[in-house]
This record gives C-alpha cells, structure tokens and sequence, in this order.
C-alpha cells in the first residue's frame, strides 16, 4: 500500500517543472510520462493472468494487480531521430512463491515426491535415496518482478505529402528473460493524411526472435516470438476547453514466428476512453480477445479455448476429489472428467483502468 501511495505522489505532484522555461516557440525535446494501471496489458495479454498462477486463484475479467509505467522520449540534436524509454514495474506479487505447495521436490514445479519417500522410509530398513539438500520444499519462479522490463528504441521519423513515418527498432530486457538472446523488434509506424479527424496510426512490429526462449508452454508463449500489426483510432472531443474526451480503438493482428504454434489472428481489441486535463488522464480500457485460440498454450488440448484453472490444480480437497473419480470411473473417462474440472474457458474480455501524469520541456 505504501508504494501504491507513493506513486500516485509521483502522478500527482511531479507537475513542476524543475527547469527553467525557455522559448516558447521551441519545439520541445524532452516528453516524460507517468501512469499507474491495474494491470499490464501487452498486445491482448493480461499480466494478470500470471498472478493468478501464482496464487492459486481463478482467471477474472477484473483484476488489480498494479504497475506503474514511466515513459521518457529525447529528441536528439539531429531532427527527428529520437530515443525512447518505456518500462513497467509491478507493485505487488513480488516474491517468488510456493504455489504447488509440494514438500519434498527436487527443484521449483518439479514432483512432489514425499509420498514415495516416505514409503521408501517404512517398508525399508536403510535410508531414503534423495539427497536432503536438494529434495525440500521450493518456491517457484513465479514473482511478477521477474516480469519487469524496459524497453529501450531508438527511430527516426519524418513527414512527407505521403503522411507521417516513424522506423526504428526496441529491445526489450528484463529479470527472467526466456530465451538465450535479448527480445528485439524492428517497427515501422505511419499515420496516413486521410481522414485527419480519425487521427489513424498504422504500426508494424517485426519481430527477431525467432523462438519463444522455452515458453510455449506458459501463459506468456504468445508474447515473446511475434510479428505484430495493429490499427488505431482515436478523436479528441472538447480540444484545449477544460476537459478533454478522446475516445480510442486498437486492432492487433499477431503472427507467431515460432517453429511450434504458427498460429495467426486477430489478437486483441482494446476501447478506451481517456479524460484529461492539464496534463493528468484517467482512461477506461476494454480489451477483447476475438482469436482465443492465440492464448491456448498451457495444457494438453490447445484447441478447446480452455486453460488449467489455477484454482482447481493445487490443494488437498482437488486432489481427493480427482482421485475419487479415478476410482469410480474408468481411464479415459476419469481423465476427461478431471481436465473438464480442473479448466477453464480462456476469458475475453478484461477491464483495465488507468492514471497518469505527462509533461513536456
């Protein structure tokens, strides 16, 4: 809580500028940004999927998993090439956890092999075969810090009769990186001299690694081997007369450039609709998955539209209930009984809100 209040603080009172103020007519260089949302959305992802992996608790539409989200753009002496900075820090669930709450285990979410232990420890007269410091209890790797990342770009941008142009590249580094070379895309951005009042953005994303790093079995598969397009459009209502209402839509297309999935389609549609006022916003998100199928990475059917449920996976009660099933039922019928308990329909819709502060100089 401390540090939910402490950025907000930063929100609302770093609107001082600290710098003297200089020639109006000038072009400012320097734009920074602060924003504080309730969760991390990237690209139809929810990060706060991965919260609910780590604490047992079932998939929602609403989630407050707080992240603050600073932005700095320069503008370098030569015109129009820019430098960008754009991180994400999570605010809670940031210690590694114990989410499978197996006893004896040879490393994180490997088996639990207590009960095999101790039956080795009764039937027989000599020791166990484990090595006690390496067999014991683990958390897993599941904090969402591991999580937080910045993105460093750099690009060039420029106008022509054609409309605008914006082409560079970002990379991405974090805590847990998945795979073994740093997470890079190639972009190019263009805004079309068309329909001026719908404000079009037309932005692509190429994407340069080329495997997911190990993670097409995680919730995230999606989100780290990817060519990216999307479309926005967005109208400001009430421009420069007390608050402003600028209501907004972006439409991504993904493409997975990875050797497993190759799956393709229409990855998120978020609405949002932002008020603001002398810098400040408060902006309502919707985001809409219409290609569910894109998010169905974890678990054995991945065409069903459903992942393992983290609240029907762990705990004593789950467990007896699933093997009483085994009991009464045959194999394949126990088997589908329990992966139908124990999933859960891939949600597609998530409502995010969010706050922030920006200012020039």
């Amino acid at each position: 809580m401390r540090k939910i209040i402490y950025y907000l603080f930063l929100i609302f009172f770093l609107q001082w500028n600290i710098y003297a103020e200089g020639n109006p007519k000038e072009e400012k260089s320097m734009q920074m940004a602060i924003r504080l949302t309730t969760d991390h959305i990237f690209r139809g992802y929810n990060y706060a999927m991965l919260a609910s992996d780590r604490n047992n608790t079932p998939y929602s539409s609403v989630n407050f998993v707080p992240a603050v989200q600073p932005q700095f753009v320069y503008a370098t002496p030569l015109k129009g090439l820019k430098t960008l900075f754009w991180s994400n820090f999570f605010i809670t669930n940031l210690k590694d956890r114990d989410s499978d709450f197996a006893i004896l285990q040879d490393g994180p979410g490997q088996t639990d092999r207590f009960a095999s232990i101790l039956s080795e420890m009764v039937n027989n007269s000599s020791a166990p075969a484990y090595n006690p410091y390496q067999t014991r209890s683990y958390r897993e790797r599941n904090s969402l810090g591991r999580y937080d990342g910045i993105f460093f770009g750099v690009y060039y941008e420029w106008k022509t009769t054609f409309g605008e142009w914006s082409i560079g590249t970002w990379i991405w580094n974090n805590l847990n990186r998945f795979g073994k070379y740093t997470w890079q895309e190639y972009f190019i951005w263009y805004n079309p001299p068309v329909f001026k009042e719908a404000n079009i953005k037309i932005q692509f994303f190429l994407n340069t690694s080329f495997d997911n790093g190990g993670s097409a079995n995680s919730p995230m598969g999606i989100t780290n081997a990817q060519n990216y397009l999307s479309i926005e459009s967005s109208h400001t209502f009430f421009k420069d007369k007390g608050v402003e209402v600028t209501p907004s839509i972006v439409v991504g297309y993904v493409q997975n450039n990875d050797n497993i999935s190759k799956r393709a389609g229409i990855s998120n549609a978020v609405t949002s609709l932002k008020f603001s006022k002398s810098g400040y916003d408060l902006t309502f998100h919707v985001l809409y998955r219409p290609a569910v199928l894109l998010y169905d990475t974890s678990d054995k059917n991945k065409s069903d539209g459903k992942l393992p449920d983290p609240e029907k996976q762990i705990g004593y009660v789950n467990k007896y209930v699933y093997n009483e099933i085994g009991k009464v039922f045959p194999s394949d019928i126990a088997n589908y009984l329990n992966y139908e308990m124990g999933s859960k329909k891939i949600i597609n819709t998530v409502f995010i809100i969010s706050m922030g502060y920006s200012w020039e100089f």
